[in-house]
């Protein structure tokens, strides 16, 4: 077991099965829930409030597989024509820019989680400690910076493992 299988089941594989199994979970939210309005005339109360932040948990988690895999939205229009010193030197900037969006955004919620553990703030009708949808920030642009950091040292100065995916797609 090598550190970029390791890396890789960390960072994308792990977010990936956990995403599988938030929609699994959503989807019998969903439907107890509509058993519940239209044949016993009693929804879940929670239900909805419940689907938001799982929901949220499943975007934070699968933006750090997307960010490995660099299948997130790039402008690259123009860049394929561009000589390759200043490809590289554009693609070391967006890389900079990822890591240091990402990791500051990261600090950020991490004060947010913090301010709402002190102030035992819950969610209006599940009770849900407001901590736990948060987290989500600190764990996903946490996730994205390190995902960030993995890839472009994988590509730049590593031997690919498998082929890189077409970023068009």
């Amino acid at each position: 077991m090598t550190i970029e299988f390791l890396i890789r089941l960390v960072l994308r594989d792990i977010p990936r099965a956990a995403i599988g199994a938030i929609i699994l979970v959503a989807i019998a939210i969903n439907f107890v829930n509509i058993v519940g309005r239209y044949v016993f005339l009693t929804p879940l109360p929670w239900a909805e409030e419940v689907l938001s932040f799982i929901i949220i948990w499943a975007v934070a988690l699968g933006a750090s597989a997307v960010t490995y895999d660099r299948r997130h939205l790039s402008m690259d229009l123009f860049s394929g024509a561009f000589p390759p010193l200043l490809r590289r030197v554009l693609d070391v900037v967006s890389v900079a820019i990822i890591i240091g969006f990402s990791g500051f955004t990261c600090v950020q919620a991490w004060h947010i989680v913090a301010i709402m553990a002190r102030n035992g703030q819950v969610s209006i009708t599940a009770g849900i400690p407001m901590t736990i949808p948060y987290s989500a920030f600190v764990a996903g642009f946490g996730m994205i910076t390190l995902a960030a950091v993995a890839e472009a040292t994988r590509r730049w100065f590593g031997r690919r493992a498998e082929p890189a995916p077409d970023p068009r797609l």
